[in-house]
């Protein structure tokens, strides 16, 4: 039989002696890292990491971020701030990790993303900031644009600005997702941090603002600001009309009067101006800063005023926005088209222009009233022309000569002796007989009459200005005032340098004098 209890002794020994010998191990080991503390100097090495350890590795910062939504403390702040202080405090970290997963949520905030979507976001960021743009999750693009809302990652506000239109510019390339709320964010940025109204009108439509304020007080600014304004708010573009090409003053001026006078009576008339009538009238209302983004007020102003134009003005009391501007037809108005259109249908029928419009159904007040105005410009254009006074100065040569053949006729010749006076004729040749008006035509002279009828005979008439010693407009001045009371017109124009009957009088005019 086996001796147990033998062999139980033997055990015992054998588990003593192989503690002892753990033991001794240990004691030398010991000892010999002793010795190695006095005798070497150790360094920081890396902790080497399995790829899976990595991917799952947490930098600390994020605790320090998370902490910032939990407590007591997060429950009392709104959503907008704790996003505020969390971008803020995150504001310089940077990260390099290759995520290849998907972030989508309205209103995106740190909040609502997992480990791996922080380290996803913060590096796609990281790379942005670096200029190094590429598309990633729709999501990720608006808490970025979040951050920079907040003045997050710039040093100033003209900073942030050209940050967001400069990343707006480039990652619309990419995905257009953003283009619909970009214009309204990058307004707001400049009327709540105060930059430069300026950068308003490349997104925003504050130039229509500038129209109307240019309408509504039309008196104190100059025709061509008058008729740009009109021309921007009208369905129908006068300026490109073909009938203004040609005529562009005289359809300025007609356009803008008839608008004064327009507007003059619904002044007087009507209940409403007719801007209002045409655009609404001015509300104010209460205004929601940076609409559907998460934004904190980190300002708080107690009160602001930002006043773009006229028309348009933001206010700031306590924290509360608001915003006044016209509220109704933010368009091309119909009804002022049809005003612009009516001025080029009547103006080209009163200037009997060749190309026609189709008639436009307006009331006839409007009506009468661009009749009217076309009608001054019209008659004020044929003063300007009866008054002008034109000077050829390439006939200056021939009225030098004239000028001084008549000079010679008035010199005073010295007396003669009877014996050596010459022979005088008794009748002078009838070829020598000058020229000399019509018995029925007693009103003009002989310089006149002989201009005249060389004129409507067609006949060279240079030689007889020349005799006169008058200037040839003076000449053509002297016929049309002689003959206004017959005609209630001038007779004689001018196409260019050289004069000319009109048609409409030529035979009467001959008839007048027998020719």
């Amino acid at each position: 039989m086996i001796n147990c209890e033998s062999i139980s002794r033997k055990g015992e020994c054998v588990l003593a002696d192989i503690q002892q010998l753990i033991k001794s191990i240990i004691e030398q080991t010991h000892l010999n890292e002793k010795k190695a503390l006095e005798s070497k100097v150790y360094h920081d090495e890396p902790i080497l990491r399995t790829a899976s350890q990595m991917a799952n590795y947490i930098n600390p910062q994020y605790r320090g971020m998370k902490k910032l939504a939990s407590g007591d403390e997060a429950y009392s702040h709104s959503p907008a701030k704790i996003f505020y202080k969390q971008a803020k405090f995150m504001e310089e970290f940077e990260e390099d990790f290759d995520y290849h997963g998907e972030f989508i949520k309205y209103y995106p905030t740190y909040r609502d993303m997992n480990d791996l979507q922080l380290r996803g976001y913060f590096s796609w960021r990281t790379a942005v900031r670096r200029g190094d743009i590429k598309k990633t999750s729709l999501s990720f693009a608006f808490v970025y644009i979040y951050e920079l809302l907040n003045l997050v990652g710039v040093a100033s506000p003209q900073e942030g600005f050209d940050a967001l239109r400069n990343f707006w510019s480039a990652y619309r390339e990419l995905d257009s997702g953003i283009d619909r709320y970009m214009r309204l964010w990058l307004s707001d940025f400049t009327v709540y941090y105060n930059l430069d109204k300026a950068l308003l009108y490349e997104f925003s439509d504050v130039a229509f603002d500038d129209a109307l304020c240019v309408l509504a007080d039309s008196a104190k600014h100059t025709r061509d600001e008058v008729f740009d304004a009109l021309n921007m708010l009208s369905s129908y573009n006068l300026g490109a009309s073909k009938f203004y090409a040609e005529y562009p003053v005289q359809v300025k001026t007609v356009a803008c009067a008839v608008f004064t006078k327009m507007s003059e009576y619904y002044a007087a008339k009507r209940k409403n101006t007719l801007c209002e009538n045409l655009f609404g009238k001015p509300y104010k209302g209460s205004y929601h800063m940076f609409a559907t983004a998460v934004f904190y007020d980190s300002l708080n102003r107690e009160n602001f005023t930002y006043e773009v134009n006229g028309a348009l003005k933001y206010t700031c009391v306590r924290g509360k926005w608001s915003c006044e501007r016209c509220l109704g037809c933010r368009e091309k108005s119909r009804k002022l088209g049809d005003m612009l259109r009516a001025v080029d249908f009547f103006m080209r029928e009163k200037y009997a222009y060749a190309h026609k419009l189709k008639p436009v159904p307006v009331t006839k007040l409007l009506e009468g009233v661009i009749k009217k105005e076309t009608d001054s410009c019209l008659e004020a254009e044929k003063r300007a022309e009866e008054a002008k006074i034109e000077i050829d100065i390439s006939r200056l040569g021939d009225i030098r000569r004239a000028a001084l053949e008549t000079q010679e006729k008035l010199i005073i010749e010295p007396e003669l002796d009877c014996e050596s006076e010459p022979d005088i004729p008794a009748e002078a040749p009838v070829d020598a007989q000058p020229d000399e008006p019509d018995a029925c035509c007693p009103v003009l002279g002989s310089a006149e009459y002989s201009l005249l009828r060389c004129l409507i005979s067609g006949e060279d008439f240079l030689d007889t200005v020349r005799q006169s010693g008058s200037l040839l407009s003076v000449l053509a001045d002297s016929i049309n005032e002689a003959f206004f009371d017959t005609f209630g017109d001038t007779v004689i124009v001018f196409d260019g340098d050289k004069p000319e009957v009109l048609d409409d009088y030529r035979d009467e005019l001959k008839e007048m004098l027998k020719l």
